[in-house]
């Protein structure tokens, strides 16, 4: 029979470490997530539909039927190098905390 050798992480570490690797295994699923799924691209917000003034037999001006024409497509807002930057500042975080947690552990 071998002895059971004690953890060098007293368990309130050991918790610690425990959740910062959990809270790793998050952030890394939601980026794969996002990576993973279509839709997640957020229609900018959206203009609101401009009105000719003006009598129904009149031309309209030029100005006018420009603005109507350049806000017809409203723009798309690309999230997902957003989500990726954020998730890779998180795990760096994450990494310096368990890091200092292990180093805690070595001390004591």
């Amino acid at each position: 029979m071998t002895p059971n050798t004690p953890s060098k992480l007293s368990p309130k570490l050991l918790n610690q470490v425990i959740l910062v690797l959990i809270l790793i295994a998050v952030v890394i699923g939601l980026v794969l997530t996002v990576l993973a799924l279509p839709g997640f691209n957020i229609p900018a917000a959206p203009t609101p539909a401009l009105t000719l003034t003006g009598a129904p037999g009149t031309t309209p001006d030029a100005a006018q039927l420009t603005e109507v024409a350049a806000a017809a497509v409203p723009p798309v807002v690309r999230v997902e190098g957003i989500v990726v930057t954020g998730g890779i500042l998180v795990l760096i975080v994450l990494a310096a905390t368990l890091r200092e947690i292990l180093r805690l552990s070595r001390r004591s």
